[in-house]
């Protein structure tokens, strides 16, 4: 039986190009693969949840938060691991990230 064994992939959610491109940059040097998002809604159109791997989700975005997206991740039993990454957290969205199921950040 020969199956193919898909690789597991980092997906950035980050609204913010030059973040994006920066992060894409460093974990794929690590040797991961890596799929970016420019919005939550993107994220859900184009992705495919089947595939194993973990999220990078950027806490403050336009039309759709971090945690929104998360929220219909869980709802639609998303269940790859999460890692919020903000310059504009604090401890009441951390608490919420962290009761939603996400990693500490």
């Amino acid at each position: 039986m020969n199956r193919k064994i898909e690789k597991e992939i980092i997906r950035l959610v980050d609204d913010d190009e030059d973040q994006r491109r920066a992060l894409r940059f460093l974990l794929e040097a690590a040797g991961y693969e890596v799929r970016d998002y420019p919005s939550g809604r993107d994220f859900l159109v184009n992705d495919e949840p089947s595939v194993p791997g973990c999220a990078i989700l950027d806490l403050q975005m336009p039309e759709m938060d971090g945690l929104t997206l998360l929220t219909i991740m869980r709802e639609r039993e998303y269940r790859v691991p999460v890692v919020f990454l903000s310059a504009h957290g604090d401890i009441p969205s951390t608490v919420e990230a962290m009761k939603k199921g996400s990693l500490r950040t």
